[in-house]
């Protein structure tokens, strides 16, 4: 068997990166992005929430908020359970594209809620699968929890003034896009599951920030300089005040020139800057790494490159990534080091990756509508890195590992191996925001309608199963005439042009998108209780086809299990076992608790059980509204817990049609 110390290198894909620490699960996030496609979300969430696609379907808490560049489709939450993409609000936009890779996620304990994990993920690549599959790419990833804020060590304030720096941008970022959907809530509640992740996610960032104030971080971005400008200062803070004698420069995608004899300008820009800034020696080895298929101005001036004494070469190949000889060039990098003779350290070294492509709109400009897309990346010194594979070289730190670099071949005497290739498109708005980002469905005297939460001042219409516009009443809303959608479809025009989105429909339980509850019986609705914090098992949930179409009402029960031969012993079981749970059910946990209790009671409206047991006359959740069967923040109404509880339980008696009923238990 191969023992771990002998086990080939291998670092995490982008994916795995989303994967939560043990003992603990995904709690919220935020991404952003040029491009994301819903197998690679799919398979992100799911590692973040440690949550099947049905379990999500079944929960409807959003626990990812996605911005992309609007040139992306829109990716709903029935195509991935959990994400919900944001629509682009401010046109024009405040940058010609959203190209900066960054990633903030929060993750909570599950037995601890005092404990938090945050990590920070600054990625070259797309949330696509394309990346995953076909590209050479390269991430940054840093972690810190509660229990590191304890220590204050150096690295524990490094790691948090980067997640200041990122969440300073996200934070800007997210009031260019339609953030309405995230603060979405029924009208019969003060918040929901998705508003309360949210929240406790932010208050960790809001600890972890304050820890990093003052400290100069790793992570920055082009809103008011280019990273060009930045770059000389980032190399200062976080490496040594010496000149380098190397420097190579990667990029998937190069500026064009019309122009044969000249260099590409942001190239001979980025060596000049560090020349003047005595951060590269003025004789220095230079080597520019490219997709040989597609490098736009390098491929014209390969000549006047080889003259000026720089190399091209094609982009080197980990020995892990060896067998995908497929793969294409798409990281953006530069790394600068001291190379000397008598030793095999790459001394001084520092390395710039993030998504900016060596391009003017992707690092010479700061961000723009017209010139310069929005960048973001990080700067920092990486203290044991090695030029060549030795004995006793740990393999994570062999330099040609780690970034994709190789010094076998060049293209000096083949530069017609070289070709151009495509041209960066010209961007095109294909998601925005819509006059309603959700709407919530209601039902009276049997018929279904839309309604929209907010007040809506712009015109618009739903469109039903045939593609006609649903009838609209002033008060009610939207009429629907078939089962509860999990989205619909909204059309609107601005000016002469007819726009459409799928917007997702919220339920009475606060659930987006969310496949139909079924009808279960008593010992069921246990089942998915006990199971808290974590969702019910994915055989206890009611199966659904993957098309988005709403599902068939769940058949009510019509038979009663041999146990509920003896429905007062079953129900109060059911009721004990509550008391026990929710006594031990943390505050942090508790309006998540409140929203399951609610629903699967709900849920087992209906059951056989619960028939037989009102022909008593008695209300069966009398008792737990006395102190003893609540936990000590919620005894009263007096407390925001307990008047939450209470109206989740004045909730549950009407749908039980127990309120009026004699009451018995412990009056005390």
């Amino acid at each position: 068997m191969m023992s771990k110390q002998d086990s080939p290198f291998k670092p995490p894909s982008l994916a795995q990166h989303f994967e939560a620490p043990d003992d603990f699960v995904g709690c919220f996030g935020w991404l952003c992005g040029y491009s994301a496609d819903g197998g690679f979300l799919e398979d992100a969430v799911e590692r973040f929430t440690r949550r099947s696609q049905p379990q999500r379907k079944h929960g409807g808490c959003i626990a990812m908020a996605l911005m992309l560049d609007s040139s992306n489709p829109q990716i709903t939450p029935i195509e991935v359970p959990g994400v919900l993409h944001l629509p682009i609000r401010t046109i024009p936009q405040p940058f010609r594209l959203l190209h900066a890779k960054v990633a903030l996620l929060g993750f909570r304990h599950t037995s601890d809620d005092q404990q938090w994990h945050l990590r920070l993920i600054v990625s070259t690549g797309n949330w696509t699968r394309g990346t995953l599959q076909n590209s050479l790419d390269l991430v940054w990833r840093i972690d810190v929890s509660s229990g590191d804020l304890k220590s204050r060590g150096d690295w524990v304030s490094q790691a948090c003034a980067d997640i200041r720096a990122a969440w300073n941008m996200l934070d800007w970022l997210r009031n260019h896009f339609d953030v309405r959907a995230l603060n979405a809530k029924p009208p019969t509640r003060s918040d929901s599951e998705s508003m309360n992740s949210r929240q406790r996610f932010e208050k960790w960032v809001e600890k972890a920030i304050r820890l990093g104030s003052g400290i100069t971080p790793q992570f920055f971005d082009n809103r008011n300089d280019s990273l060009l400008k930045q770059l000389p200062k980032q190399v200062r803070e976080h490496g040594s005040q010496s000149a380098r004698n190397y420097l190579g420069m990667g990029s998937g995608f190069y500026e064009s020139s019309e122009d044969p004899n000249k260099i590409p300008s942001v190239l001979t820009s980025i060596v000049e800057t560090l020349q003047d800034a005595a951060l590269l020696t003025r004789q220095p080895e230079i080597d520019v790494f490219v997709n040989p298929q597609g490098c736009q101005a390098v491929a014209k001036a390969a000549d006047t490159i080889k003259a000026a004494q720089w190399s091209v070469r094609e982009a080197g190949f980990p020995d892990y990534l060896k067998r995908e000889p497929s793969r294409t060039l798409h990281a953006k990098f530069i790394f600068s080091a001291n190379h000397r003779d008598n030793s095999n350290l790459c001394n001084s070294a520092w390395v710039y990756l993030g998504s900016g492509n060596l391009t003017a709109p992707g690092f010479a400009k700061k961000a723009n509508s017209q010139f310069g897309n929005l960048e973001a990346g990080v700067v920092f010194a990486p203290e044991s890195l090695q030029w060549d594979e030795r004995r006793g070289v740990p393999p994570e730190d062999l330099v040609t590992n780690v970034l994709p670099l190789q010094w076998k071949k060049d293209f000096g005497q083949s530069p017609d191996y070289l070709t151009v290739g495509d041209d960066m498109p010209d961007p095109e708005i294909r998601y925005s925001a819509s006059p309603v980002a959700y709407l919530f469905w209601a039902t009276e005297d049997g018929v279904g309608w839309l309604r929209p939460i907010e007040e809506i001042t712009e015109s618009f219409d739903v469109l039903n199963e045939n593609g006609r516009a649903s009838d609209r009443d002033s008060v009610k809303g939207f009429r629907w005439l078939s089962t509860q959608p999990r989205q619909v479809p909204v059309r609107w025009r601005v000016g002469e042009q007819e726009q459409k989105a799928l917007v997702p429909v919220l339920d009475e339980f606060g659930r987006f998108a969310a496949t139909t509850l079924p009808h279960i019986d008593i010992e069921e609705a246990w089942s998915q209780l006990a199971n808290f914090p974590m969702p019910p098992d994915d055989e206890d949930l009611l199966p659904d086809g993957d098309d988005g179409e709403p599902n068939d009402p769940p058949p009510k029960p019509t038979h009663v299990s041999v146990a509920a031969s003896y429905p007062v012993r079953q129900l109060m079981e059911l009721i004990e076992n509550i008391a026990a749970k929710q006594t031990s059910v943390s505050q942090t946990d508790w309006a998540t608790w409140c929203t399951r209790f609610e629903q699967c009671l709900i849920q087992a409206a209906d059951s056989p059980v619960l028939a037989e047991f009102l022909t008593l006359g008695l209300n069966p959740l009398s008792p737990l509204w006395h102190p003893p069967f609540r936990p000590n923040f919620a005894t009263t109404a007096e407390t925001p817990e307990g008047l939450r509880y209470e109206e989740v339980l004045q909730r549950v008696e009407t749908a039980w049609n127990v309120v009026g009923l004699t009451k018995f238990g412990n009056q005390a």
